[in-house]
C-alpha cells in the first residue's frame, strides 16, 4: 500500500469530507472543512476527524467529532493515525479532550478514559434534556493531556 498522507483540510475538501461522512450517516452540521484532519491516499480522502472547540455551561473544551474511515481502508490504523496527529496538533494548548462515540474501545486504546453519566451531564448541555439519555448508545470519554 502506498503512503497515506495526514493533513489539515481546506475548503476545497468539503465535498470529499461530506461524501465520506455520509457513508456512516454522519453530517457536518456546525462544522467547517477547516475543523478536519484528513487521511489521503493517491489524491483520495480515505479518513477524516474533526476537532472542535465546544462551549457548555460557560466552559470551553475541545472535542473530537465526526471520525470516519472509508470502509475499504478500515483496520489499517488510519483512525489511530488521525487521532494521534490531532493530539500532536493541539500540543501546547492541550486541555481535557472529550469525545462521544459508539466505538469506545477504539478510543480506550488511545488512552481515553470512559466517564460516567454524571460527568457526561456536566460536559454536554444537550445531554441534560435528551429523551434518549438513559439508553444512549454514545459513550463519553476524556483524554487528559500530561503537562
Amino acid at each position: 500500500m502506498k503512503e497515506i498522507c495526514i493533513r489539515k483540510a481546506s475548503k476545497s475538501d468539503l465535498l470529499a469530507i461530506q461524501r465520506l461522512l455520509s457513508t456512516y450517516f454522519l453530517d457536518m452540521e456546525g462544522l467547517e472543512p477547516e475543523n478536519f484532519m484528513l487521511a489521503e491516499l493517491d489524491g483520495n480522502i480515505v479518513g477524516c476527524v474533526a476537532l472542535i472547540k465546544s462551549k457548555s455551561y460557560g466552559k470551553d473544551f475541545l472535542e473530537i467529532h465526526s471520525i470516519a474511515v472509508h470502509p475499504n481502508f478500515r483496520g489499517k490504523r488510519i483512525g489511530t493515525r488521525l487521532v494521534k496527529y490531532l493530539l500532536t496538533a493541539i500540543g501546547d494548548q492541550c486541555c481535557d479532550l472529550y469525545v462521544r462515540t459508539t466505538a469506545p474501545i477504539f478510543f480506550e486504546k488511545l488512552n481515553f478514559k470512559k466517564i460516567e453519566n454524571s460527568e457526561k451531564l456536566s460536559v454536554w448541555e444537550d445531554c441534560e434534556n435528551c429523551e434518549h439519555f438513559e439508553k444512549c448508545t454514545q459513550h463519553a470519554l476524556k483524554y487528559s493531556c500530561k503537562h
